[in-house]
């Protein structure tokens, strides 16, 4: 017989160990960097090519949107992952860019892979670059379509593959062309007119990744189709993570409302994953209203960097002179290491891996001269160790 005295007894005597111990509020900055910069550190490892990790009206929106949402949204965003603050970066990102709609990812890497197997299927051709990065390469397994290679940024083998293609097949298949608009390993920039004229000589499609162009190129930052001045109808879908430029994380596509649709129901990434955290979705809009000239100003910034690493440095710079990264190659791996550590203990940081040395720009160098002349005279007096 149930006895409710007893119950409510024993259920007051209940005192359980709290299941985690909470930490007492401090005051310790959110951001934690790799390298704690100061006069005589200067973090050119990190990805913050427009300053905006610094920024501290990003850091205010992003607080205020904790207080009001909370940290995550729990779920998918075909369930509850959804809110207002997502629809408005979709919307703002298609405006941006000048596209019919956008959708937002979780993470960039995924971004780009489910996008590519939302539309590429088995008996489809898909044209890549020699040198395409590890996302489109995990979105090609997916798709497990017939992949065909052409020589790194060279628009002629492209079109002479796609020929090889059309003579071969017995009978019409759907054809993509997915480029790189400055390549990960190379940080060579695209020639997009070229890619253009000679997919829609044989109709194929072209998704056009833009995470090193965005915010960088062009003159409000839109890439690649507002550097070429090309109309952004003639290509089907751009596929770009928000972790550069835009500093936040995540990824979108935009392009038609029918192609963006078919992702809410085909991208893998996008239905089985959590959606973005809403206070990252924040910063990506304050970004974008902040950009303002900030992508002239950097393109001023790399050019000139670009120049002081071949002139006055002797460096073979192998990346585009308007990259937002610089890849420098020596000789040789011992050469390389000497410049690397030379560098790292007078205080300027980089990344040193199996491409190469590989320099990221930061605007602050462009607002501070004294900053960038320390970078400056670091990095010729590491070039006079190996000329």
């Amino acid at each position: 017989m149930f006895d409710q005295v007893l119950f409510e007894q024993r259920l007051n005597d209940f005192k359980p160990e709290p299941l985690i111990t909470p930490n007492e509020a401090t005051d310790d900055p959110l951001e934690i960097p790799m390298v704690q910069e100061n006069p005589n550190n200067i973090d050119l490892a990190k990805v913050n090519y427009l300053n905006l990790l610094d920024n501290e009206e990003i850091k205010q929106a992003s607080e205020s949107i904790i207080r009001e949402y909370g940290v995550g949204t729990c779920g998918p965003r075909a369930f509850y992952g959804t809110t207002d603050v997502h629809l408005e970066l979709e919307q703002a990102l298609a405006k941006f860019l000048h596209m019919e709609e956008s959708i937002l990812y979780s993470y960039g890497f995924v971004a780009i892979s489910s996008s590519i197997a939302a539309y590429c299927k088995k008996n489809d051709v898909i044209f890549i670059d020699e040198n395409a990065n590890f996302p489109i390469h995990q979105g090609l397994t997916a798709a497990r379509s017939k992949v065909v290679t052409f020589a790194h940024n060279d628009p002629q083998d492209f079109k002479r593959k796609v020929q090889e293609v059309l003579t071969k097949e017995k009978r019409k298949t759907k054809k993509y062309l997915i480029i790189e608009g400055v390549s990960w390993s190379t940080g060579k920039l695209c020639p997009l007119p070229e890619f253009l004229e000679v997919a829609e000589e044989f109709q194929v499609r072209v998704f056009l990744e833009e995470s090193y162009t965005l915010g960088v190129f062009g003159a409000t930052g839109r890439g690649l189709t507002e550097y070429f001045d090309i109309d952004v109808s003639r290509v089907d879908m751009i596929i770009a993570t928000l972790e550069g430029a835009l500093g936040s994380i995540g990824g979108f596509c935009a392009g038609t409302m029918s192609i963006i649709e078919h992702q809410r129901l085909s991208g893998s990434g996008y239905i089985f994953s959590a959606s973005l955290p809403t206070y990252l979705v924040k910063v990506v809009l304050k970004g974008l209203q902040l950009i303002g000239d900030k992508p002239v100003k950097f393109a001023e910034l790399a050019k000139t960097f670009h120049d002081f690493l071949q002139g006055e440095c002797g460096f073979n710079v192998v990346s585009h002179p308007e990259a937002p990264f610089k890849l420098v190659r020596v000789e040789s791996k011992i050469r390389e290491g000497e410049v690397y550590q030379y560098c790292k203990e007078r205080g300027v940081h980089f990344i040193q891996n199996e491409n190469g040395l590989v320099i990221n720009l930061n605007l602050k160098l462009f607002d501070d001269k004294e900053r960038l002349g320390r970078v400056y005279e670091v990095l010729k007096e590491a070039s006079d160790l190996i000329n």
